[in-house]
């Protein structure tokens, strides 16, 4: 039986009189530079704290809620059982009541995986101003199926998803936390 290597095997999997491979030399034009002193490093393109008239404001609660009510596209984070990284995805959404209501495939990733606890973020950025803010909320999100619930979301409510197909399942994020920041350049 041929040996196996990995957690728990029997040899160490190595092959005899193998070599490692020797530390690869780099070519000239990947080599890298010198190191740039602090004075070089400021001169060269790096932002000096203390010189921009930016203004960094942590966003009350309510604020927070308004400014999501002023947009229809978000994030949805939200972490698949054995992933390392959590998934993100974009989708159309209405707040409605303070509450993040979306629609999902039956067997859409969010559908399937989303239930339980997420994370919801939407922000607005100028580039050419380099201002903007960021609004994350956290909280359950479940699978809205109950018809009288489903009855007290506004009819026309919720905005068309841009994702081809039907989306006919509503979820909900109901937010426990709600944190905001933005940049503002006077």
């Amino acid at each position: 039986m041929a040996e196996t290597s990995g957690a728990g095997a029997a040899g160490t999997g190595a092959v005899p009189g193998a070599v490692p491979p020797g530390q690869r030399q780099a070519d000239g034009e990947f080599a890298g530079t010198d190191r740039l002193t602090e004075d070089e490093t400021l001169l060269e393109g790096a932002d000096l704290a203390g010189t921009d008239d930016a203004r960094f404001t942590v966003l009350e609660r309510q604020t927070c809620y308004n400014l999501m009510a002023s947009h229809d596209i978000g994030r949805v984070a939200f972490t698949i059982e054995g992933d390392a990284a959590p998934t993100i995805l974009p989708v159309n959404y209405a707040l409605v009541h303070d509450t993040i209501v979306f629609r999902s495939t039956l067997a859409g990733t969010i559908m399937r995986f989303a239930r339980g606890y997420a994370a919801f973020q939407v922000d607005h950025f100028d580039e050419e101003r380099r201002e903007g803010w960021s609004v994350l909320a956290s909280g359950r999100c479940r699978w809205v199926r109950d018809s009288g619930e489903l009855a007290r979301i506004p009819q026309g409510r919720l905005p068309k998803p841009w994702a081809e197909g039907d989306r006919d399942q509503v979820l909900k994020i109901t937010p426990g936390r709600v944190t905001g920041r933005q940049i503002a350049r006077s």
